[in-house]
């Protein structure tokens, strides 16, 4: 299937001159050569190149990982259908996340993530996390390459219950993903409204941590200290600016996936062939939640 390019690799070409053709041309050949890797599109090459900084060894790597995280990492990628009831259930109820409308003073695409509602019983780690990377394939697709992500997580609602409905496995499979596998150049990581219990998260979670993750971070006990870096234009009205409130930029972007709902359960589908590999796949697991771990 020909996913939904908006911006193709040649106008990709243009835009950046670090990213030579040449480069993706070595790596589709490469991908050839390993046989058990998918094909894809130039665009997508493109993506994971502009994310490695161009370095081609490094893009080969995070390539390989991306498709063979889809085996490994079942919970968030098998069932990659945005209508099926547990994806449904999480952006209809539960998150908020979504692109805002413009960029930040640095050029950079900001991507918020908030509960909706904080019932922790409605509360479905794997589902949230699903979504985010449903809307960040999707943000490929239709922006082309972006100068940089800034991911802001606003901590508004989350309590020590949230956390402790997260199973260990889950919580370093997403960190794992995002240093080993993005198609997105991040450049920040950001906490607002941050509390006691993230704090907490940070001190448990710093192992699966590396040292270039840890310096993207900054944590914020408001909000208007980050969004002082983005247009007012395009900051949402209950983060104090003039855009629609967060809830309406979700559903608009909720609206616009589900319209791409055949191109991403396709994407899913579009991932490495273990019995081609020499040896298996290796699926982390780590024993239990955060409720085996000492929280005091």
């Amino acid at each position: 299937m020909s996913f939904p390019w908006k911006v193709p690799a040649d106008e990709e070409y243009s835009k950046h001159p670090k990213l030579k053709k040449e480069d993706v041309q070595a790596i589709q050949e490469w991908i050839k050569s390993t046989d058990y890797l998918p094909k894809i599109d130039d665009e997508m090459v493109c993506n994971f190149l502009y994310a490695c900084f161009y370095n081609v060894e490094q893009a080969k790597k995070t390539i390989e990982n991306f498709y063979t995280y889809k085996n490994t990492m079942p919970d968030f990628f098998d069932n990659w259908d945005p209508s099926i009831k547990e994806i449904q259930d999480a952006i209809n109820n539960v998150l908020i996340a979504s692109p805002l409308p413009e960029t930040d003073n640095d050029g950079h695409r900001v991507i918020v993530c908030k509960l909706n509602d904080t019932n922790t019983e409605l509360f479905n780690y794997p589902a949230c996390v699903k979504w985010i990377l449903m809307s960040c394939v999707y943000s490929l697709w239709a922006r082309g390459i972006q100068k940089g992500y800034v991911i802001v997580y606003d901590a508004t609602g989350f309590t020590m219950s949230h956390l402790l409905k997260c199973s260990l496995t889950n919580v370093r499979n997403y960190i794992n993903y995002g240093k080993n596998a993005s198609p997105i150049r991040v450049r920040k990581i950001v906490f607002i409204n941050t509390s006691p219990v993230v704090k907490r998260l940070m001190t448990l979670v710093k192992p699966f941590l590396s040292k270039e993750i840890i310096e993207m971070m900054s944590f914020h006990t408001d909000f208007e200290s980050f969004f002082a870096n983005v247009p007012k234009t395009g900051v949402p009205e209950d983060y104090g600016g003039e855009a629609p409130a967060m809830i309406d930029i979700h559903k608009e972007c909720v609206r616009t996936i589900m319209e791409h709902k055949e191109w991403i359960v396709a994407e899913g589908k579009v991932r490495a062939d273990d019995t081609k590999k020499g040896g298996k796949s290796k699926k982390d697991k780590l024993d239990g939640s955060f409720k085996r771990l000492e929280l005091d």
